[in-house]
């Protein structure tokens, strides 16, 4: 029977991938093993070329130069130690422990010295081709912080010159999401490093090809990355605020300039009171530079202010901002069709601050790597919307992958004044449960009044286990009596009323960094009902 699920989602899933996907996936199998496209080597002295004015973002919020030069790595909040020269077999650690190792973003924290020692000591010790180091994002991630540290010594610069032609020859053409766009930002880095020698100018182009390519379809006319992650959205927009920086001179370079203006409109606007971001689907706080970061190189580059503003219909995200409340809905598809691997089944779900604090949260991400937390916490009971029977609104699986998954409908969002009101539909249920089985979401904010109501219709037939679930930040102090909780974070409070039957409460988990896992409090309104049925609760502050 195993087996049999396991082919049944695997259809499912691949139902939703394109031809050109499937190709490309073949292709790159194919090619890795009849070794097609080998990279040429340089045979004359390369030179880097002068780097921009405007000074490159860096990021790394795990390592230190004291630890680095004792062999002391940490990645996802599990530091090891490696050693001095370093020890790169690291096959014991999670894969993703192993991209952070080779992606070099600690390489900033040393001196030139050092920098020059450790990428020789990494030339030395990776074959071209071989092994977790060369896989195209890793490559790509570090080729773009070699460059950054322009390390001008003749082994950096010939194993730097052979990464880019690699990668060149094994971009991600079956991962047109993220990766590719590392990829092309990667081959524009390369290409004006190495300007005017070999094949540089043809990385360039490429990079740029597929820029242009990609651009109207993975940045929605909303400003947000389509793979509705604010995590990967400020990576991504780092992305076009580095091709602006590396090149003044773009012929349409408006182009880039209009896109970048809009992401960050978008990153503003998703994220908390705080600096924050929102943990919607793969998110964590740590991975990207923040936001306030981000609109800083913005700024600088563009002499453009982000503009906050409240509806991304085209991403799905929703947010009323009053003088104390800051509520960010997601009522939007999951991901796009052909690419889930960053999706969560969290329609409807949403995250509260009160007075700058998160009070009600996303379970965020521990990690990527199979197993219970993963399925946690992309499951619907981790996210602040109903569950039915115990299942998840789509069928997620392995690390990365979603099989049958559907889309609201009747989205809509509302702003009078001080008030505003968020409404939807999901009627996947009635396809995995069956029984004519639907939820309407129904979401009012009153800041006169102080209070958000939180009305969920479910109609069909038949008798279901239904549960509104509410995450609190681990934090918050709970007291619960009858139907009332009263949640108290510091200074701040609120009063947490329902009318539903049952009122539980139980444990769950809060992951707002890769490797973080802390235990926290989930209020469960309703239990096993007859449908039709309505469940309401209200949020006092």
């Amino acid at each position: 029977m195993r087996i049999f699920r396991k082919a049944f989602l695997l259809f499912h899933t691949l139902r939703y991938s394109t031809p050109r996907q499937l190709f490309f996936r073949l292709f790159g199998i194919i090619k890795k093993q009849l070794l097609l496209l080998p990279s040429p080597a340089p045979t004359y002295t390369l030179r880097g070329e002068n780097p921009p004015t405007t000074k490159y973002l860096q990021h790394d919020c795990w390592n230190r130069r004291e630890d680095l030069r004792q062999g002391i790595f940490g990645f996802l909040n599990r530091v090891e130690r490696l050693g001095w020269p370093v020890d790169w077999r690291a096959s014991h650690l999670p894969r993703l422990w192993q991209y952070h190792l080779h992606y070099f973003n600690y390489l900033y924290l040393l001196n030139a010295a050092e920098q020059i020692d450790l990428c020789v000591q990494w030339q030395r010790a990776h074959p071209v081709g071989k092994g977790v180091a060369w896989h195209p994002y890793p490559t790509a991630l570090r080729i773009i912080n070699w460059c950054k540290a322009r390390c001008e010594h003749p082994e950096v610069l010939r194993s730097l010159y052979e990464q880019a032609a690699y990668l060149y020859r094994h971009l991600e053409s079956h991962h047109p999401g993220n990766h590719i766009l590392e990829n092309a930002r990667a081959l524009i880095f390369a290409g004006r490093f190495f300007a005017g020698q070999g094949e540089a100018q043809r990385w360039l182009e490429r990079g740029l090809q597929i820029y242009r390519r990609e651009t109207p379809r993975q940045v929605l006319a909303d400003g947000g990355h389509f793979e509705r992650s604010p995590m990967y959205h400020a990576l991504m927009l780092e992305g076009y605020l580095d091709v602006l920086n590396l090149l003044p001179d773009l012929e349409d370079r408006e182009f880039f300039i209009e896109t970048a203006k809009r992401m960050s409109d978008f990153l503003l606007s998703v994220t908390h009171p705080d600096g924050n971001l929102a943990l919607l689907n793969d998110a964590t706080q740590e991975i990207a530079p923040t936001t306030e970061e981000l609109l800083n190189y913005a700024k600088t580059l563009l002499n453009y202010r982000a503009t906050k503003k409240l509806l991304f219909p085209d991403s799905g995200y929703f947010i009323y901002e009053g003088a104390t409340a800051y509520l960010i809905i997601d009522g939007g598809a999951i991901s796009p069709d052909d690419l889930p691997a960053h999706a969560h089944a969290d329609i409807f779900s949403y995250e509260l601050s009160l007075q700058g604090k998160p009070v009600i949260v996303d379970a965020g991400v521990f990690e990527y790597a199979e197993g219970e937390m993963r399925d946690y916490v992309r499951s619907t009971r981790a996210h602040n919307t109903v569950c039915v029977d115990g299942l998840s609104q789509a069928e997620c699986w392995g690390s990365f992958r979603v099989a049958r998954r559907y889309a609201p409908q009747a989205v809509s969002f509302h702003r009078t004044g001080y008030r505003s009101q968020f409404q939807g539909t999901f009627e996947g249920y009635a396809k995995l449960i069956g029984d004519r089985i639907s939820h309407q979401r129904q979401i009012e904010c009153d800041e006169p009044q102080r209070r958000i109501v939180v009305r969920d219709a479910l109609q069909g037939r038949g008798e279901h286990r239904v549960e509104s679930c509410i995450h609190l930040h681990p934090d918050a102090k709970l007291t619960v009596t009858k139907n009332r909780a009263v949640v108290q974070l510091g200074e701040v409070s609120c009063v947490i009323e329902t009318t539903a039957p049952c009122w539980d409460v139980e444990a769950s988990w809060y992951c707002p960094e890769f490797g973080v896992k802390q235990k926290n409090k989930m209020l469960v309104a309703g239990g096993r009902l007859r449908l039709p049925v309505v469940l309401a609760y209200t949020i006092e502050y």
